[in-house]
């Protein structure tokens, strides 16, 4: 589930003043007034600027609708839930329910503004409210950034004020492993004669064509995908999915090779098949974790179509 919508931080950010205030506002702006007018764009591509401030003005009277704070309350039930998952399948049953409490969102914004001013253009709404998440997801980003920068020169900072320390022994780097090549992976295996490695190389390259392999490791593609943004919980939920999977591509390659080269007996399939199994097993493990980052998400302020 994602840690956050931009749409609630939007949709807060629009009046966020406005809400839990007596109707009497004091003529004087407050702080969180005047941040959340500025989030407002000058201008949104595609959008006449008349249309533009009659659409800002339709925003901020209808932040207080009742429908809307309903499915507020509701996108914030979700998304305070979702901290607390355990396990894939629940976390993907708030990711389903936050989409729909998103959209519940979505839809009383664009209707209860389009109820306070009928005249609105429902596009330029749209496009106005797409434009009011840039500039949310834009100010984060700034904001993170300076944070990371405060962060870096404090550690500097603390650096130069701290002892030296002593240089450390000199430690002999290791090269770190490399990825094994086609030739390494199919190399002899001792027991079975070249002839029927060469016809076990021949139809492996054949059997990576086969409908039900390219299935299966198009799915091993996938789930790799989710387990690399996965919390731990999922994870270990995902484990025995993925062992299935990888067994389940075990006897479709081998059948694929029996089938591509009758010829060679079950035997000797399988016992090169455990081979090369030994030896991408060895290899993953000497090979380093890969850092990875986390890419950026998008989560349009729109309609679904």
């Amino acid at each position: 589930m994602r840690p956050a919508l931009f749409l609630l931080a939007s949709l807060l950010a629009l009046a966020g003043f406005a809400a839990d205030t007596p109707p009497a506002a004091p003529a004087r702006k407050t702080a969180s007034q005047a941040k959340g007018q500025n989030i407002f764009p000058e201008s949104v591509t595609g959008v006449a600027d008349a249309e533009l401030t009659k659409i800002r003005q339709a925003l901020m009277a209808t932040f207080q609708d009742e429908a809307i704070i309903a499915a507020r309350t509701r996108l914030n039930d979700v998304r305070e839930r979702g901290r607390f998952a355990k396990g894939r399948n629940e976390a993907e049953d708030l990711r389903l329910d936050s989409e729909k409490a998103r959209d519940a969102l979505v839809k009383a914004t664009i209707e209860a503004a389009l109820r306070r001013d009928p005249s609105l253009n429902k596009d330029a709404l749209v496009l106005t409210l797409n434009a009011i998440e840039e500039t949310i997801k834009k100010r984060g980003q700034e904001a993170q950034l300076k944070a990371r920068e405060k962060a870096i020169a404090e550690e500097k900072l603390a650096k130069k004020d701290a002892p030296a320390d002593k240089p450390a022994d000199p430690v002999a780097q290791t090269e770190p492993a490399k990825p094994m090549t086609p030739a390494q992976i199919l190399a002899d295996v001792e027991g079975v004669s070249a002839e029927d490695m060469k016809k076990f190389r021949a139809a492996a390259a054949i059997a990576q064509k086969d409908p039900a392999v390219k299935e299966l490791k198009a799915k091993q593609q996938e789930m790799r995908k989710q387990a690399e943004f996965a919390s731990a919980d999922e994870k270990k939920g995902m484990r025995a999915e993925f062992e299935a999977l990888m067994s389940d591509l075990r006897k479709a390659n081998t059948a694929a090779v029996r089938k591509a080269a009758p010829t060679l007996s079950k035997d000797t399939v399988e016992k090169i098949m455990d081979a090369i199994d030994e030896r991408v097993r060895a290899a993953t493990k000497r090979a380093p974790a890969k850092a990875t980052k986390t890419p950026l998400k998008p989560f349009p302020f729109g309609e679904k179509k």
